[in-house]
């Protein structure tokens, strides 16, 4: 064989490497890409079971208790819940729903109280509502406020991950912006904004100590946890896991944003401080090296039976 032949070889060779290191290094972005459909998602037929009243033939509401009611949108994909939590004088709508249906006239139904809307987190899924209400909320992270200088936000494309159903990245207005660790009056009412990364690093959850409930969003919910796309975190997972073991109740409610794929009754998906811990166990176990996964990207790591922790690889969700 040539020296020119073996030092074209060579130089495939080493592209070919380049290449899949550049892949692995980027697989949160290249799996976002490669797994978009770019259109969205047809609705599901209307489940048989259901907790809760239909509101037109899309969502259903769930009554918590007296002053806290679950929306359901089990017609989409993605098996959302919003939550709207009521006090004496003032609401919130936590999470804002697809926008796949108008979630305005099912809020207005429930309260005449002003109400404000607040993301769990910033993807497509949980926006749908943001700048409709008395006023949208968001938590002071990161360079989110800097980015707001004029009023409103402009998502970015891995940000918002729209792109799974062929959505542009929108921009809306923000009113107020919330400090984690800032107590909520609402009126007879409190929550405790909290700083959740490990989704997303500007993920939000808030803490009701006195109805002992946690509404967390996507850090936890019944299935698969996505802690492989932009943004995920694994370290900050375990931190924010930690973190909430040290802060609530032990029998406290975790109400969580998406419900159990194929459920036999369609309902506001609920969690508890034992699976709370359960996951922190999970991830230390990850860490330690001694948790055995399938897959491999993500790879999914079980919880415990009502959860799986699906990551990437180590140096790009750290």
């Amino acid at each position: 064989m040539s020296r020119r032949l073996i030092r074209g070889g060579i130089a495939v060779a080493a592209l070919a490497l380049a290449a899949l290191v550049a892949a692995a290094w980027d697989a949160p972005y290249l799996y976002a890409e490669l797994s978009a459909r770019g259109h969205e998602a047809p609705l599901a037929p209307a489940p048989q079971r259901v907790e809760g009243r239909w509101f037109d033939d899309y969502f259903v509401i769930e009554t918590i208790d007296a002053q806290t009611f679950a929306i359901g949108e089990p017609r989409a994909d993605q098996g959302n819940y919003s939550y709207l939590i009521v006090g004496a004088e003032r609401a919130i709508l936590f999470d804002a729903g697809t926008g796949k249906r108008d979630i305005v006239p099912l809020v207005r139904s429930l309260t005449a109280l002003p109400v404000t809307v607040v993301p769990s987190h910033l993807h497509f899924d949980h926006v749908g509502a943001l700048g409709r209400l008395d006023h949208t909320a968001l938590i002071e992270v990161g360079d989110l406020r800097a980015r707001a200088a004029d009023g409103s936000l402009q998502l970015g494309r891995y940000e918002f991950m729209g792109l799974w159903d062929g959505l542009p990245a929108p921009r809306f207005r923000v009113d107020t912006w919330w400090r984690a660790g800032q107590a909520l009056d609402l009126g007879g009412r409190s929550v405790t904004v909290l700083h959740t990364p490990g989704h997303t690093p500007t993920s939000l959850s808030l803490y009701d100590a006195d109805h002992r409930q946690l509404f967390c969003g996507d850090f936890m919910y019944p299935g698969h946890l996505y802690a492989f796309l932009p943004g995920a975190s694994r370290g900050a997972y375990l931190d924010t896991a930690e973190r909430l073991l040290a802060r609530v109740d032990p029998h406290t409610t975790l109400l969580t944003a998406h419900m159990a794929d194929d459920p036999t009754v369609v309902a506001a998906p609920r969690l508890g401080v034992g699976d709370l811990r359960a996951l922190a166990a999970a991830l230390h176990a990850i860490n330690l090296g001694t948790a055995s996964a399938t897959g491999f990207y993500p790879r999914l790591y079980p919880i415990n039976t009502a959860m799986q922790f699906a990551t990437g690889f180590p140096w790009n969700v750290r």
